[in-house]
């Protein structure tokens, strides 16, 4: 008989197929599945950013369970973990929000309005919501861009993992 590894990975269901050929790619087979009704981690795309190429872990209420065997046998196997070791560990930070701080930056035109229409005591109350609000954005969409940045450097890092792979596959 055969010695094999085997390991479990849980997908959000519309994830499934695109994670089975992405474990088919290191030499894992797929052994069996199962659904699960109940809260869980599991990884899917990012609503977000649904033309990206990588995914996160979240927390969803219906998850797919997924059984994977690999062979030990496999060819140049040894460099094929230390590619997929990487491969699953790259960094994939998520984009801060920017819901707050364009609330802020709201309520600052709001009063601001006020102002304009003649209730002068709304000047500090506009002035703070507008300074806070301006920093806390600005703030944002730099730690936004990191992020993104972050996030494409690892994306193009994965297509180079892939290259390799496929190189040791044929």
């Amino acid at each position: 008989m055969e010695r094999t590894e085997s390991t479990v990975v849980q997908v959000a269901p519309d994830y499934e197929n695109s994670k089975i050929k992405e474990m088919e790619m290191f030499g894992w087979n797929l052994q069996g599945r199962q659904e699960i009704h109940e809260e869980g981690e599991a990884y899917g795309r990012p609503s977000y950013l649904s033309s990206s190429t990588y995914v996160v872990k979240t927390t969803v209420k219906h998850y797919v369970k997924l059984h994977f065997i690999r062979s030990l046998s496999l060819p140049n196997l040894d460099k094929i973990k230390q590619i997929e070791s990487e491969y699953f560990s790259l960094p994939f930070p998520i984009p801060p929000s920017l819901k707050w701080p364009v609330i802020l930056l709201g309520i600052g035109i709001l009063t601001l309005i006020g102002v304009l229409t003649g209730d002068k005591n709304l000047i500090p109350g506009s002035i703070f919501f507008l300074a806070v609000g301006g920093f806390w954005l600005n703030s944002r969409i730099k730690k936004r861009k990191v992020a993104m940045e972050k996030c494409a450097q690892s994306a193009r890092r994965m297509d180079e993992l892939k290259s390799q792979l496929q190189a040791l596959l044929t």
